[in-house]
């Protein structure tokens, strides 16, 4: 049976305008005006207390809330270099199992001397080794998240490998975070020691070239700021909304900040061009990425307020930080979209992408392969029901 559009019409029209009449402007100046009244040394000593538990991921601030930047100029010859990967995951109505990780670099040259190498680099993973983790026997199936965060090591070894064909001063790119979330569960202590060694490693690597390395996070969701703005407001437990001692007014300015996202809240207070101050991520994978823990800021690329990370590194150390600002608006302003995209990340997701038609050749390669040895591969009944058309 189709689905129905009918009732998704109406109901579309009735959240669009509940978008359009929402009391969103007073509020969210009063949000902005928070920037600069939030006092960052309270802040800090309200996270320093190892007693509170907080139930937003809040972000603290290096030095202010409220500071900008404007971005310095270019300097007259530079590279970008970026990786990206897309993977053909494991599929369950297959009798073998394998999957797929490709991963594409784009290596950007600018100045007097222009340039561009792109290419990429694909590979079977079949072996047990690479299909399971295995701790005390457990066989632990890579796939989903821990397949996502293979793929990001994967980017990241390959996003070193291209630094070797940029000309310096070079800043290199990943599209997402260098955050990996999914490692932050307790109960998967295995995946943590497979992927964080080596994409720490890379990391390493990087600073001992002293090369900056950022990521560029485009329409990002993070609420790390404004949860801070919420900590800053709230007098009592954060867990316990119940037992608010705020103000009306004040409550609902905390319930409006609950819906925001710090794009929103950037997005008054920066002109194009210019960055916010920087902020350190509190996630708790992060107290194990020793020298490169993750600070970030916001960046108005003119359009958009992407969301900047980069190892603690790179950002006390002002002329990597500003080299990074730098060169990131200036892929944005050579970006032909709008909202604009570093068009580094883009020839590097190109190099990456596995479409359908190749998914299918791969399939199809391994079908061919095991047949020449007399192996039917026989896929899942409702795998057959999905390809063949129905009566």
């Amino acid at each position: 049976m189709p689905l129905k559009l009918g009732p998704i019409s109406e109901q579309v029209e009735i959240m669009a305008e509940l978008a359009a009449t929402a009391p969103r402007s007073s509020l969210l100046a009063e949000a902005q005006k928070m920037l600069y009244t939030a006092d960052p040394a309270v802040l800090r000593g309200v996270l320093s207390d190892r007693q509170r538990r907080f139930p937003w991921l809040v972000a603290e601030p290096v030095n202010t809330f409220h500071a900008v930047f404007a971005a310095p100029p270019p300097p007259l010859n530079f590279s970008v270099v970026a990786a990206d990967g897309s993977f053909i995951p494991p599929d369950r109505h297959s009798p073998f199992r394998f999957y797929v990780i490709n991963t594409g670099y784009a290596v950007i040259t600018y100045g007097q001397y222009p340039d561009a190498q792109l290419d990429s680099a694909g590979c079977l993973y079949f072996e047990d080794a690479d299909l399971y983790l295995d701790p005390g026997g457990r066989r632990v199936p890579i796939e989903g998240e821990r397949l996502g965060v293979r793929m990001a090591v994967e980017e990241m070894c390959a996003l070193r490998r291209a630094l070797g064909l940029a000309s310096l001063p070079a800043v290199a790119l990943r599209d997402g975070t260098l955050i990996l979330w999914a490692l932050q569960r307790k109960d998967e202590p295995e995946a943590k020691q497979a992927f964080l060694n080596p994409f720490l490693s890379c990391l390493d690597e990087f600073l001992r070239a002293q090369v900056p390395i950022a990521s560029y996070i485009s329409y990002t969701d993070s609420q790390e700021v404004v949860n801070a703005l919420r900590v800053s407001l709230c007098r009592d437990d954060p867990a316990r909304c119940d037992h608010c001692s705020l103000t009306i007014a004040q409550q609902d300015l905390c319930r409006f900040l609950s819906t925001m996202r710090d794009r929103h809240l950037f997005a008054g207070v920066l002109a194009e061009g210019q960055r916010s101050d920087l902020f350190c991520s509190r996630s708790a994978i992060l107290d194990e990425y020793r020298e490169h823990r993750v600070r970030f800021f916001y960046l108005n690329v003119g359009g958009e307020i992407a969301r900047i990370e980069a190892p603690e590194w790179v950002t006390t150390n002002r002329t990597m930080l500003d080299l990074v600002h730098s060169l990131v608006y200036d892929q944005c302003q050579r970006s032909g979209d709008y909202p604009p995209y570093p068009p580094v990340l883009m020839e590097a997701h190109e190099q990456a992408v596995i479409n359908t038609a190749e998914r299918r050749v791969v399939e199809q390669l391994v079908e061919e392969a095991l047949a020449r040895r007399g192996m039917t591969p026989l896929r899942s009944a409702k795998d057959r029901s999905k390809r063949s058309r129905g009566v």
